[in-house]
This record gives C-alpha cells, structure tokens and sequence, in this order.
C-alpha cells in the first residue's frame, strides 16, 4: 500500500518555487524536469495549490509564488488540497466480503474505528510538519551527493 505521489510531487514543487522564485521563472516546464514527471500532471498539481491559496500563478508572463508563509503551512495543507477525501480512502476495505461469513459481514465495521484512529494520527502528524521544516532538511543535505 502507498499514498498517492501527489503529495510527494506537490512538496517538491513547493521547495522548489521557495528556492527559486526570485531567482527564475517558475514554470510548470521548469517543475516537470524537476520532478520527473509530465507538464500536464505539475500544471493539474499547480491548479490544486492554486485554488487552496497555496501557491499563485502568474499568467502570460508566468511563473509561480508561494502565497503563504513557509513556516505556517503544513504538509496537512498540501495534500489536503491535492486529496480532499484523502483520508477517507487512506486504507481501503477489501470490496467483495463475503455477506454469508460471520467475519465478511462485519469486517468493515470492525475495522471502520480502528481505521479512524490511524487517518486522525496520519494527520496529525502532517499537521506538525511544515514547508520551512523540509527547506531545513532542503539544506542540511547541500552536501549530499548521489551516484
């Protein structure tokens, strides 16, 4: 089981747009070789933090600015804005039990708390971490090299 990358991706676009924000164009183009992945994916990621008032866009001249504060916006945020529903759908109940099983028939219901419990802890978690928190990795690891 794993979470969407889009969280993932999201946050490094966020570190990204920090760094370099007024140093260059930040552009969906930009991100997509950053990251690794498709213009058309970063530029749906973009809209995602837009709308969540995360980040802003200019249009014709482009690029992107961080709309808030890193030290006040939390991971919690960021896939929030991507995942609404995330949580709901953190881990999911097998589709088919069978309702002839004792088990099948409750299973989904015994499971429903416990699974609440840990969503609410998942959040909590993102809820403590923030974007200046991972600039503070972002540059604890300037040194680091990779093969």
């Amino acid at each position: 089981m794993r979470l969407n990358t889009k969280c993932s991706i999201a946050l490094h676009c966020l570190v990204f747009i920090s760094e370099y924000e007024n140093k260059v164009k930040v552009t969906s183009e930009l991100l997509a070789k950053s990251t690794g992945c498709n213009s058309a994916a970063i530029r749906n990621i973009l809209n995602a933090l837009q709308k969540a008032g995360i980040i802003s866009v200019v249009r014709g001249i482009g690029g992107a600015y961080l709309s808030r504060e890193p030290e006040f916006l939390t991971v919690w945020e960021v896939y929030h804005a991507l995942e609404p529903d995330g949580l709901e759908h953190f881990i999911g109940f097998h589709p088919n039990p069978s309702p002839q099983c004792p088990v099948g028939k409750r299973i989904q219901a015994v499971l429903k708390k416990p699974y609440g419990e840990i969503g609410a802890a998942v959040q909590k978690a993102m809820e403590e971490i923030t974007l200046q928190q991972l600039l503070d990795y972002y540059h604890e690891n300037d040194d680091v090299q990779f093969n």
